[in-house]
């Protein structure tokens, strides 16, 4: 097989890296580089990678971390219940009622702000604080 010489020319830092690999395993950079080449380039059919399976690859990649992402929330989520039912004593008879009103009306406001948020397109994780008035007229209005 004849071979034709090319010159390469690489950032520092790579041709280093390239050196110290070479050395570790005992061969020459040409060598390091050629696989390099033939690992990218030189497909038995001689084709490149499909477009479309790059574009799985980048899909699936996005799912993982999708999916990675939802197990955390659940987790956050379910950390924050445990801490909540351990600090929070069950409430005497007499006041369940009205805390039952006051979970209902505290409850329709929150969904209302989920879905202002949610409709509005702004993170929910941004926190801006009802005026007093307002709470205190809908607590009064789900108690009385």
């Amino acid at each position: 097989m004849a071979r034709d010489k090319i010159t390469i020319y690489l950032p520092g830092e790579l041709q280093d890296r390239i050196g110290r690999i070479a050395a570790q395993q005992g061969r020459s950079v040409s060598s390091i580089v050629v696989e390099a080449v033939q690992t990218r380039y030189a497909r038995k059919d001689g084709d490149q990678i499909d477009p479309a399976l790059r574009h799985v690859a980048r899909l699936e990649g996005r799912l993982d971390k999708a999916v990675r992402d939802t197990i955390m929330v659940k987790e956050t989520l379910l950390l924050f219940v445990r801490v909540w039912l351990e600090h929070n004593p069950p409430l005497d008879e007499h006041l369940e009622e009205s805390a039952a009103a006051s979970a209902a009306a505290r409850f329709e406001r929150f969904l209302d702000f989920v879905a202002e948020a949610i409709g509005s397109g702004r993170s929910l994780a941004i926190f801006e604080p009802v005026a007093k008035s307002e709470t205190d007229g809908v607590l009064q209005e789900a108690t009385s």
